[in-house]
């Protein structure tokens, strides 16, 4: 266990609410009684059922109730010992009763955080602040919970005090005691709020939907039919996939975007509300997509990569627009990409060939993407380095100079036989992989060799 950092010696450690064990051990406390009523459900309906306890009612009860006091007791017991504390220059959090832990985040190395709101939680007033950091897969510190008034004061402090240890844009910074208390106020003004309607479209235009509405009826006759060898694939399939459509609606309706000074906060959810804060100047890079259906519509995705975000099960801490229209779209490039114009941005969703100042694939990358070799390619902004690919399914990557963490020159056998190769911009772990293919042998290495020069030098101007 480290010891409490110097800095922070005399800041008084505090108690998450009490109300957190509820929340903890309230389910598994509610799934031993569901248990035990299922068990009895054949008796209450006068059915002669099985006596599972075999003659040992008396002594089964007892165990439930020792179960039962045990989760209360251990939930008591988690609560009593998890502690919390901002310091000068980190916030501590020390767990566990027998296996005690003790975890520190440096304000400085502070990525975004976020306000949870899970449905159980909203129903207490109560919040989850997890603090997201540069750090390996186990890099989060989750408060679970506070009040919900409580929580974003300290997602305030802690966005205020990371700004301040990364020297933000002047004035942009929230000071500690000034916050704003009702968790409804906006931060900044609202750039774009995302109609749930259109969420739900977009859910239904993707080649998921397409299966479930080809597979449902398939299962359907095949259980009528009683065909038990489709069933048992085809079932846990549907299933898959149809609770995957259903996890993104319920985790990207109620999408919004807002900005203030130096920093986004975005809120989505319908059943588990989010509210995550990131800095501007800690997005890594951002990708626009549009899949094949969403042509029909001119929708575009948005995601990006934040150093400590995007490794665990949520992908959603990495989205930052699920569904726009392309003015949305521009509009949420140029403001989280200094540097970045809008016809430039246009260029690189929908453009192809030279055009705006592109360098595109030779002719010979014909043979290798016969359908969408006239869109790769990139251009060089003096911010933002921007990358393009595909004709049915388009894509474009922006990456800051100064986020490119390192190059390389790719050159698979086939390339080499067209003398072509592909250059590979190593962004920080996220949905976001930029890759300029099949370049001219010597235009790739010379894009290697002055992206280099030009990120040293963004990196030493930051």
């Amino acid at each position: 266990m480290s010891e409490p950092h110097p800095d922070a010696v005399e800041r008084p450690w505090q108690h998450l609410h009490p109300l957190s064990p509820l929340l903890r051990g309230g389910l598994a406390f509610a799934a031993v009684v569901a248990y035990v009523v299922s068990q009895q459900l054949d008796t209450l309906f006068g059915a002669a059922a099985d006596d599972p306890t075999r003659g040992h009612l008396g002594w089964a009860a007892l165990a439930v109730l020792g179960v039962l006091v045990a989760i209360i007791a251990g939930s008591w017991l988690s609560w009593r010992f998890s502690r919390y504390r901002l310091g000068a220059t980190l916030i501590e959090l020390r767990t566990g009763f027998l296996f005690r832990q003790h975890r520190q985040v440096r304000f400085d190395r502070i990525q975004a955080v976020d306000v949870g709101r899970p449905l159980l939680a909203r129903l207490t007033g109560l919040s989850e602040v997890v603090v997201q950091s540069a750090g390996g897969k186990d890099s989060q510190l989750k408060l679970s919970f506070l009040a919900d008034t409580r929580a974003q004061e300290v997602r305030e402090q802690l966005m205020s005090l990371a700004g301040t240890a990364d020297t933000p844009t002047p004035g942009s910074a929230v000071a500690p005691g000034d916050v704003p208390t009702d968790a409804a106020a906006p931060l900044g003004r609202r750039v774009v709020l995302v109609p749930n309607s259109r969420v739900v479209q977009s859910v239904l235009y993707t080649g998921q939907s397409l299966f479930l509405v080809l597979a449902v009826p398939g299962l359907v006759g095949s259980l009528i039919a009683g065909i038990g060898g489709m069933v048992a694939w085809l079932g846990p399939a549907t299933l898959a996939v149809g609770s995957g459509q259903l996890k993104r609606l319920l985790q990207e309706g109620n999408f919004e975007l807002l900005h203030g000074g130096d920093r986004l906060r975005i809120r989505h959810g319908l059943t588990d509300l989010r509210a995550t804060t990131v800095p501007l100047h800690r997005i890594q890079a951002v990708q626009a997509s549009q899949p094949l259906p969403w042509r029909l519509t001119g929708w575009w995705r948005l995601q990006m990569n934040v150093a400590g975000a995007g490794r665990g099960e949520d992908s959603t801490e990495t989205v930052l627009l699920p569904v726009g229209t392309l003015a949305e779209v521009l509009e949420v490039i140029v403001l989280v990409l200094p540097g970045t114009t809008r016809e430039m941005a246009a260029a690189a969703l929908l453009g192809e060939g030279g055009d705006h100042g592109f360098t595109t694939a030779t002719a010979r990358a014909r043979r290798l993407d016969p359908v969408g070799w006239r869109r790769l390619g990139y251009t060089v902004a003096p911010e933002v380095l921007v990358t393009r690919r595909g004709r049915l399914w388009r894509g474009a990557q922006f990456v800051p100079h100064a986020r490119v963490q390192s190059l390389r020159v790719s050159q698979g056998p086939v390339q080499r036989s067209q003398r072509v190769a592909s250059v590979t911009l190593v962004s920080t772990p996220g949905p976001v992989s930029p890759v300029v293919a099949h370049l001219d042998l010597p235009e790739a290495e010379r894009l290697l060799e002055e992206q280099v020069v030009r990120s040293g030098l963004a990196r030493r101007r930051g």
